[in-house]
């Protein structure tokens, strides 16, 4: 899987600094990054656990697998707006492209989180070196604040404080339930049970898309096509309403079809 040519050829005749040289508003350009890590599994194995995601495409290039997300076609139904994530022996790299009306640094953002979450269902199949990431993020991170209105920048401040204040307080209580002595066993561990299940809902509420799409399927392969939301929401502590729009979504895309 190759990426589509992105570049315009120079007309004979014509110099660097020529008008003839100048690329068309339409035409998009290619970026990329990658990561190093080291590869524990086969790319067949990979493209296993990445198959429950059909709007993908994948194909092998000798030792690596090549997956492609197109976001967007030209008129002739060809990838415009695209990226492909390699699944390499040593490293795990990403180019994509970006159109002249876009940021880049937006652009990247948007790649980026793509490809975190394709990491995150094949979190086994590699030992990433979290250095690459720590970069990836950092950089994210600074293109994000270029984005911030001094309204954004307001809220935040509004939210940092609130998180502030909500952690001084959290801080109180264990404080206030440690020096409660008259507190009964099974309140402790009834208190215990809680605050577990508070952060293991907590945990499985940052399921992102993808992630809760490959859910779905597996459930639905699993039971024969059928899906109950209520025990479905209850297995994984996702709220329903999420659940049903995701199913929705689902279906109106053409990923499934709704029965009856």
């Amino acid at each position: 899987m190759a990426l589509p040519n992105t570049q315009q050829s120079t007309p004979r005749g014509a110099t660097p600094s020529s008008p003839a040289t100048a690329p068309m508003p339409s035409v998009p350009t290619v970026s990329g990054f990658r990561i190093f890590a080291k590869r524990q599994k086969t790319p067949a194995e990979i493209s296993q656990r990445l198959s429950e995601l059909s709007f993908l495409e994948m194909s092998t290039d000798k030792d690596a697998l090549l997956v492609l997300n197109v976001e967007s076609r030209d008129i002739q139904k060809n990838p415009y707006m695209f990226s492909v994530v390699s699944f390499l022996p040593g490293s795990i790299e990403a180019k994509y492209t970006c159109m002249p009306s876009t940021s880049p640094k937006r652009r990247r953002i948007e790649v980026l989180r793509h490809f975190l979450n394709l990491l995150t269902i094949t979190e086994d199949c590699y030992s990433v070196k979290m250095q690459g990431i720590y970069q990836l993020l950092e950089a994210a991170i600074s293109d994000m604040t270029e984005y911030s209105s001094v309204e954004y920048d307001r809220l935040f401040g509004m939210y940092d404080s609130q998180k502030s204040e909500s952690a001084s307080m959290q801080k109180k209580l264990r404080e206030a339930n440690e020096g409660n002595a008259a507190l009964s066993k099974e309140n402790f561990e009834l208190k215990s049970k809680n605050d577990e299940l508070t952060l293991k809902l907590r945990s499985l509420e940052t399921f992102s898309d993808p992630v809760l799409t490959l859910k779905i399927q597996e459930w639905l392969s699993e039971h024969k096509g059928e899906i109950n939301i209520a025990d479905f929401s209850k297995v994984y502590n996702i709220p329903e309403n999420r659940v049903e729009q995701m199913l929705n979504k689902l279906v109106t895309e053409g990923y499934i079809e709704s029965k009856g």
